[in-house]
């Protein structure tokens, strides 16, 4: 649009004003070439996002005293995220327990809009709850939580599965790589980056779907598993049992064995729902009978 009145400007004076010299002038005391220049910024404008869009890597100008403040707030609030991630998932901070804001910022040494923006890391993990009377306490599930969960994983994951027919290469080797760390987890008996491993495994099997709003809605669904999981590997009669499943699982998607792996994966999910809700009732027995 703007070419085209640019266009037309350009031939108004060529039919009225031969003279280069009046047509200048008049294009000064009536303003068309402030138009015309806003009208080629415009364009020049249009292009360069255009361009933008479609270029691997943009040049964003930020001022750089700003870019250190933001980039080391973030870092303090991960690293006391960390922090509490580690005692939530040692059963220091056990499910139900309340978390203070105040007194825990003061005592790690940091603000209370650090702590407020660690705590807002976790609650997408799926880790911390908040609750607008109660404030924020560590999730704890109940077992008809545990059930729908299991319920959505098998409506998700198995499909996923099924529909690897052409998998990506570098989604196989990610594959390959959260099994072999899970591997390494459950022999050094590390539990919640055993955990960790596992739901990272289980989140790979959702890109099958491609969609990536997808892949994030399951990840944070799986993190409310968490604390749970880790729960079941800590009291697993034999832990080392856990290892043959992903692997075996990675190696029939790998081989095209589909329906094989979805079977497998679906006992897998049976067995892990059994296990964390034989945990929860162990758990849940002594405090009713403390209740009472």
């Amino acid at each position: 649009m703007g070419l085209l009145v640019i266009f037309l400007a350009s031939l108004a004076f060529k039919s009225f004003w031969p003279q280069r010299q009046h047509a200048a002038t008049f294009a000064k005391q009536t303003g068309i070439l402030d138009l015309t220049a806003k009208l080629l910024n415009i364009s020049t404008l249009d292009n360069v996002n255009i361009a933008g869009e479609n270029s691997a890597a943009q040049i964003i100008q930020i001022s750089p005293g700003m870019d250190r403040t933001q980039i080391n707030r973030v870092s303090v609030a991960d690293q006391v995220a960390t922090v509490l991630r580690q005692r939530i998932l040692d059963g220091e901070f056990r499910p139900g327990t309340p978390l203070q804001e105040l007194p825990l910022a003061s005592s790690l040494g940091v603000s209370r809009n650090t702590m407020r923006e660690a705590i807002r890391i976790l609650s997408i993990e799926g880790l911390l709850r908040r609750n607008l009377h109660r404030g924020v306490a560590v999730s704890q599930l109940a077992l008809r939580d545990v059930h729908e969960i299991y319920q959505l994983r098998r409506m998700l994951e198995l499909p996923a599965v099924l529909a690897a027919r052409r998998p990506d290469a570098d989604l196989l080797k990610e594959l390959r790589q959260a099994v072999e760390q899970y591997e390494e987890a459950i022999e050094t008996q590390d539990w919640p980056r055993a955990v960790s491993h596992d739901l990272h495994f289980h989140t790979l099997l959702i890109r099958f779907h491609g969609s990536k709003r997808l892949d994030s809605f399951y990840r944070n669904t799986l993190g409310e598993l968490r604390v749970g999981m880790v729960l079941v590997d800590r009291s697993h009669d034999d832990p080392s049992a856990l290892i043959p499943v992903h692997r075996e699982m990675y190696e029939l998607l790998s081989a095209g064995k589909l329906k094989r792996c979805a079977a497998i994966l679906e006992q897998h999910l049976d067995d892990s729902e059994s296990r964390l809700t034989r945990v929860m009732t162990a758990q849940t027995a002594p405090r009713a009978a403390t209740a009472q």
